[in-house]
């Protein structure tokens, strides 16, 4: 029975020291960007670089995977959204409005930020970063396409590429601009979705059809 259960340890321990390595690599970005060294990272995690290359093979590797847990951590907040999904416009309204600030707090900011700035120099990264975009963007379309009945695919397109817009804003607002006050920020947001998800067609000529 314990060799049953040794793999599991085995792989229970794995995870721990990757999530300590990333932990470790979260705070070295936030003070020196995707500049941080291996043996800073190393340091921070107190663990040896030597130790470290038995979780992951490379520093792009451990980059790339602090990248993807932050996004999915995202997209697993991102998910509450799915409950409004049958609720009526005004419902939606107050639910983004409010609880997307949540998403948005000055350390995942700041790491979005440097996420960005890295898709610049390296296609790996910039690839993470579309395909990120792709998934937010088809959630943002999920929730509001419900909402916007009557209108063409186009314009809910352009609606949920506006929230996707506001919400990359948001994250670069918070970052430089930390001690915003967050009740005016998700007023603020309240007021721009009205307009975002008003069932009214953006086409003159279509809504005049009607």
């Amino acid at each position: 029975m314990k060799n049953a259960n040794k793999p599991t340890t085995r792989l229970e321990n794995r995870v721990q020291r990757q999530t300590q390595i990333l932990d470790a690599a979260r705070a070295c970005v936030r003070v020196d960007g995707f500049a941080a060294s291996l043996s800073r990272i190393a340091a921070q995690a107190s663990m040896s670089g030597g130790h470290i290359y038995q979780y992951f093979e490379t520093k792009e590797a451990i980059m790339i995977a602090l990248c993807e847990r932050d996004f999915e951590d995202f997209m697993l907040q991102m998910s509450h959204f799915g409950q409004h999904v049958a609720s009526d416009r005004l419902a939606v309204i107050e639910a983004l409005s409010s609880e997307i600030m949540s998403l948005f707090s000055h350390d995942r900011s700041a790491l979005t930020l440097e996420i960005i700035a890295e898709a610049e120099r390296n296609p790996k990264f910039l690839d993470l970063v579309l395909r990120a975009d792709e998934r937010i963007r088809s959630a943002f379309r999920t929730i509001i396409e419900p909402l916007l009945r009557g209108l063409t695919r186009q314009e809910i397109d352009e609606r949920a590429e506006t929230l996707l817009v506001m919400a990359r804003g948001l994250a670069i607002h918070m970052c430089m601009r930390p001690a915003s006050d967050y009740h005016l920020l998700a007023a603020t947001f309240k007021f721009t979705l009205r307009g975002v998800l008003s069932a009214k067609s953006d086409d003159p000529e279509r809504e005049g059809l009607r």
